[in-house]
């Protein structure tokens, strides 16, 4: 609307519109900003709807101010010098078009981070194993990282609210499934049980590579014992040992010395062990079977 005579109504002064286009254009830049190098950097797990509307409804309010600070300010000058004053009516419609523009832009790819952490039951990170995502129509797997996490990119946002079946395992542990609900991208946390039996296998040999069987293998100080078989081979599932355990295996043989292993258990299959043994002189041996 333009008026060829000033109007009676006191005019805003020019410096009102330059501070409101000032303002507005700092907090512009500082909601950029923040918005830029926070929320952007925290993409590996799904942003909250509710913070970036929140961002993008501030944001286009002070793009609309400014906006009308320039103009009016603008105006106002063109005013002063040309003798004509400029009324510019309808700034909110500007506010809900910027705002309404911003919902229709799209926040970029809508793929997200789903990050699954595994611990035992003394709440240490599992390191080691694999993890099995199941959606309704495929799945995905992954390797868990020396540090218990699985990190599975790229998840489609849609499958939000959606039922998964995840599987976890790992060796030394017993295997778990979980069927739930994505409610959410944040970190999914579970808990894996130690096996109750651990395996031990390994193989006993003389110095020319040969296998020996009938040879007695003992978990010192443990009821648990065996017998290698004609291939040298033996194995002895033990129960009620935790991962960090350290144990001495023993061997006991008639006509070879007696040798022993100790080694700390590492997982719940031990299947490398060897033995060498050397035979004994026929009166060594005689003295043995004593």
């Amino acid at each position: 609307m333009i008026n060829n005579k000033f109007s009676s109504e006191k005019q805003v002064p020019v410096a009102t519109y330059l501070l409101i286009s000032i303002t507005s254009f700092i907090a512009a830049i500082g909601i950029g900003y923040y918005y830029f190098h926070y929320m952007k950097q925290g993409s590996t797990e799904k942003m909250d709807d509710r913070i970036f509307y929140l961002v993008l409804v501030l944001f286009g309010m002070a793009a609309s101010a400014l906006i009308f600070g320039i103009m009016n300010s603008y105006a106002s000058l063109k005013g002063i010098q040309a003798d004509v004053t400029y009324k510019f009516t309808g700034p909110v419609v500007g506010v809900i078009l910027t705002v309404l523009g911003g919902f229709m832009i799209p926040k970029g790819s809508t793929d997200q981070f789903l990050s699954i952490r595994i611990f035992d039951q003394d709440k240490n990170p599992v390191t080691k194993g694999r993890v099995t995502l199941s959606f309704p129509h495929y799945q995905r797997e992954a390797s868990v990282n020396d540090k218990g996490m699985v990190v599975f990119p790229e998840i489609p946002y849609d499958h939000l609210r959606n039922r998964i079946i995840i599987n976890v395992v790992s060796d030394g542990y017993a295997s778990i499934t979980v069927d739930t609900l994505l409610a959410n991208f944040d970190p999914i946390n579970l808990a894996v049980n130690q096996s109750k039996i651990i395996q031990i296998a390994g193989t006993v040999k003389d110095a020319a590579d040969r296998p020996i069987k009938d040879v007695d293998i003992v978990v010192d100080g443990t009821p648990y014992a065996t017998k290698t078989i004609n291939d040298g081979s033996f194995r002895i599932p033990i129960a009620d040992y935790h991962f960090g355990d350290r144990i001495t295996l023993v061997t006991s043989h008639p006509a070879y010395e007696d040798k022993v292993k100790e080694f700390n258990i590492q997982s719940g299959e031990i299947n490398k062990i060897e033995f060498t043994l050397n035979p004994l002189s026929a009166v060594n041996a005689k003295q043995k079977k004593k």
